[in-house]
């Protein structure tokens, strides 16, 4: 995996979410969690034998990991979508609390500090 010092500049929009991770509640009831990450996407160019990877840019990946067991996991890492398409979307909608799945709102609060590091070991997300 490529340091993000190799994009050259860091996706500004982006810094929020380099590692968060957020309590997910449906009312009142914790239901899960958002953690997000931001990785370095490549353009793949040249024989499939030989392939050079060019034009490095940052991207936001996100997963919903439902406290329920039988309740189905959610998974962002669409590479092909710009970080300006999730301006009005995702983002926004994170920055006022918000997690929307399909037909579905859920509110968010963002943990900081040993909450957070409590979540990510708890759960063994990398």
């Amino acid at each position: 995996m490529v340091e993000p010092s190799a994009v050259g500049q860091h996706e500004r929009r982006l810094e929020t979410y380099r590692r968060r991770v957020g309590r997910l509640y449906d009312g009142a009831a914790p239901v899960g969690h958002l953690v997000t990450r931001v990785c370095t996407h490549w353009e793949t160019v040249g024989p499939h034998s030989f392939p050079t990877y060019v034009n490095p840019e940052e991207r936001l990946q996100w997963r919903v990991h439902f406290d329920d067991p039988d309740r189905t996991d959610a998974f962002s890492d669409d590479q092909d979508r710009h970080v300006a398409d999730l301006r009005g979307r995702e983002i926004d909608a994170w920055e006022a609390g918000r997690l929307e799945l399909a037909d579905h709102t859920l509110r968010i609060e963002w943990l900081d500090g040993d909450d957070a590091a409590a979540a990510w070991q708890a759960n063994g997300w990398s």
